[in-house]
């Protein structure tokens, strides 16, 4: 899971500094506005449609459901407005998905939905990404050294776009939907970057080997395992507000990570250098994510996405909020180790790396290291397809 440092608004964003500060989920960036449209639609329009398994993401759907079951039913689906409708022309279709019979997800699908063809500018391309298990120490050694941090106290975001209205201001229509801060007296000032990010006392909540740590924050969660047996997770609690940038990315790029940008290439060269080193490499990347400590209730459920929800393997997807609605269905059409990648999956979550467009996403592949491995093998251009309730007006 993966965010841009100025301020391009910072007197506004001062004066608002107060009006938010717990974020929910991780910050929007700001990124240029993309054309964006939906087209009609059929199902026979999307390929495979007839032999994809539709499990996964029934399962998903039931989960999006649950979330928004206690809201208010006028209430609109999406926080940018661009399509969704309101919970309530969702209501069916949730009522419907609890009775489906294993074998009867596409009838259920084409009787309550209609599919829309996804159009748009900006990158069009499906990644994925998975919850690692990672070695954890409640102590520092001279092994698990890196900190996952909780969220700090001197934290602020504000939603400058949610004043437009009141000032007037087009600059402000344009503005990405939050920014990231620290509060200096009665300014927001931009919040360090990683390199000049310093713990608090008592802000750590365990420790772990700094690879392990950062792919952590790249993927948004994860679990920690600890010498005694027992796990919990680690959850995404906030971002620092800068883009995203893959520290692997520049070592290869620098010539100091032979065979490609992979997790275990990584790994290897940090095992080699040593933890000064690796925190330096780790340095390219401005964006931090901090995280909260949590139970594991359930062990067969995945972490919780942005939309609030738990995650389930090959059935949700990380996108751009400021295009797509959480819950939305999309149907991809994309690749995995050169063969065909087509699914039907549901908006839970989003990432730094993911907010670049309406056709940029994010695949949750599931737990561990197989899915770790299936995630890197996902990356190339795909097609985007989405389902709307019956009769959800589309503009």
């Amino acid at each position: 899971m993966k965010l841009k440092a100025h301020f391009s608004i910072a007197a506004s964003a001062a004066v608002l500094a107060a009006c938010a500060t717990t974020p929910t989920r991780p910050t929007q960036p700001a990124h240029p506005v993309v054309s964006f449209a939906l087209q009609p639609a059929r199902f026979s329009d999307l390929p495979d449609w007839g032999s994809v398994d539709l499990s996964p993401a029934l399962s998903a759907l039931k989960r999006s459901c649950a979330g928004r079951a206690a809201a208010s039913l006028d209430r609109s689906v999406s926080d940018s407005g661009r399509y969704g409708g309101t919970v309530g022309d969702w209501t069916p279709a949730c009522a419907a998905a609890q009775t489906v019979q294993p074998g009867g997800e596409r009838a259920f699908f084409e009787a309550n939905f209609i599919p829309y063809s996804v159009q748009g500018a900006g990158e069009a391309r499906l990644t994925a990404y998975f919850e690692p298990v990672v070695q954890a120490r409640r102590q520092p050694d001279a092994y698990y050294s890196e900190p996952l941090l909780r969220r700090p106290g001197d934290m602020v975001t504000v939603d400058v776009a949610a004043f437009a209205d009141a000032y007037d201001d087009a600059t402000l229509r344009g503005a990405p939907r939050r920014l990231t801060g620290q509060l200096q007296g009665n300014r927001v000032e931009p919040y360090p970057a990683r390199q000049n990010i310093t713990p608090a006392p008592g802000q750590a909540f365990a420790y772990a080997q700094p690879v392990d740590v950062y792919n952590l924050q790249v993927q948004g969660s994860g679990r920690l395992a600890f010498p005694d047996g027992t796990q919990e997770r680690a959850n995404f609690s906030a971002q620092n507000g800068y883009r995203w940038h893959s520290a692997l990315g520049a070592l290869r790029d620098s010539g100091q990570l032979q065979g490609g940008a992979t997790w275990p290439n990584f790994k290897a060269w940090s095992d080699a250098q040593g933890p000064a080193a690796t925190r330096a490499a780790l340095n390219a990347d401005p964006s931090y994510v901090f995280f909260d400590e949590a139970p594991i209730d359930d062990p067969a459920a995945g972490p919780r996405g942005a939309a609030g929800v738990s995650l389930t393997p090959f059935g949700s997807l990380a996108v751009d909020p400021a295009y797509h609605p959480y819950g939305a269905l999309i149907f991809v059409d994309g690749a995995y180790n050169n063969a065909p990648f087509r699914h039907l999956l549901v908006a839970q979550d989003t990432g730094g790396a993911i907010r670049r467009g309406p056709l940029r996403g994010d695949v949750f592949m599931g737990l561990g290291d197989s899915a770790g491995q299936a995630a890197q093998a996902i990356n190339a251009p795909a097609r985007w397809w989405t389902l709307l309730p019956r009769g959800v007006p589309v503009s």
